[in-house]
């Protein structure tokens, strides 16, 4: 992680989205801009927008199924281990914790089919 800290990446993802809204953008407007400002950050950095944006979309009444299956895919084959290097073990447990509360969350979700929904 050699731009961002743990707490600062899931900080300005949420400060992204909220900056959306505030501009009137949507919804689906501010999960595209996420996941266009920060694609390919990193291994270990990509898991975490992967969490975060799971964790704004679960709080949605409906969530395209095109997200869920990327993110829970992405999720499940998350690797404690590979996260050794630039996680502390506090962080791994937290990061842990917060994917399997997005994957369950994911799971129990009512999908939408429609992409341009908002």
């Amino acid at each position: 992680m050699e731009d961002w800290t743990y707490d600062e990446l899931f900080e300005t993802i949420q400060e992204v989205y909220k900056e959306c809204l505030s501009q009137n953008r949507g919804r689906r407007h501010a999960i595209a801009r996420i996941v266009d400002d920060f694609n390919n950050l990193g291994k270990i950095e990509d898991i975490i927008v992967d969490v975060a944006i799971g964790e704004i979309l679960i709080t949605y009444d409906k969530i395209f199924v095109g997200y869920v299956e990327d993110i829970t895919k992405s999720l499940s084959m998350f690797n404690p281990k590979e996260a050794e290097d630039e996680l502390t073990v506090k962080e791994i447990k937290d990061l842990s914790r917060r994917i399997n509360k997005v994957i369950e969350g994911l799971k129990t979700a009512e999908l939408d089919y429609n992409p341009s929904a908002e």
